[in-house]
């Protein structure tokens, strides 16, 4: 959950680097982030879906992941077509993983829920 929100924040944050530097320093934090969220990505479908059903699982996961990444240039290049800068592309690109990850906080919750209504 962490990694997810860490990753919509660097997204948010490009357009804010002035110098260079700031600009490595959101990258390699944004990195480090993916590869933690791309590790984690099977326990988590193992968690969601069981031992069964993770490959399928982690293939939509995939499959899912693969539209945003071919859609979201050819829009950014509109957004900056029409704005005249990518800044706002940044911005939106931000904004799903900040909702993926606040989606994520509420598994346990609803595992919780789910484990008291089967000892009922």
């Amino acid at each position: 959950v962490a990694s997810f929100f860490f990753i919509g924040l660097m997204s948010m944050m490009i357009p804010l680097c002035n110098v260079f530097g700031g600009l490595i320093a959101v990258c390699l934090f944004m990195g480090l982030f993916d590869g933690c969220f791309i590790c984690i990505m099977a326990p988590i479908a193992f968690e969601l879906v069981g031992a069964q059903d993770v490959s399928q699982a982690i293939g939509f996961l995939l499959g899912l992941m693969s539209i945003p990444m071919t859609v979201g240039p050819p829009i950014a290049g509109l957004l900056h077509d029409h704005l005249g800068t990518y800044d706002v592309a940044f911005y939106l690109a931000g904004v799903p993983p900040l909702i993926g990850g606040a989606i994520l906080c509420f598994i346990p919750w609803v595992h919780e829920r789910q484990k008291l209504k089967k000892e009922r």
